[in-house]
């Protein structure tokens, strides 16, 4: 009889456990992200941003990672396009990128300050003389969303 209860009690606690677990796993929004026209290899740095003040102040080839990223990757491309999916809450986004294709892990620009390394945003947004403020490049995740950034 004890047996038979604590067989009940781990047949219990597994499905216990295993609603838990499909509850986080139903609950995960997914964000695929498509780079189209990379013309040079070179070592993709990509921020997702969750926050206005962040993404309007922070120096993708200079800042360490503070609150308002919610996702960093640095990962070598190939010419063509490139795909990558995270799963990350619910929420406002934007995202910046820059294609190091020299890897010195700086965003390098000319002596007039132009860019001379392909860069992107959300929403292929771009602003006047830098980057695009926060609500032109922002975008809402809620379940699946597929954002094609064009260089």
């Amino acid at each position: 009889m004890k047996e038979k209860k604590v067989s009940m009690f781990k047949v219990k606690f597994l499905l216990f456990l295993a609603f838990i677990i499909n509850s986080f796993i139903a609950n995960a929004d997914v964000l695929e992200i498509e780079i189209h026209g990379v013309k040079k290899d070179g070592i993709l740095n990509l921020v997702i941003y969750d926050s206005k003040e962040t993404f309007e102040t922070y120096k993708i080839d200079k800042s360490k990672p503070q609150p308002g990223i919610q996702k960093s990757l640095r990962k070598m491309v190939s010419v063509g396009v490139y795909t990558d999916t995270f799963e990350i809450p619910a929420g406002t986004y934007a995202i910046s990128l820059f294609i190091d294709s020299n890897e010195n892990e700086e965003f390098d620009t000319n002596f007039l300050g132009l860019p001379t390394e392909q860069y992107g945003f959300s929403n292929n947004a771009m602003g006047r003389f830098g980057p695009p403020q926060f609500e032109p490049a922002s975008f809402i995740l809620d379940g699946y969303r597929k954002i094609i950034i064009d260089l």
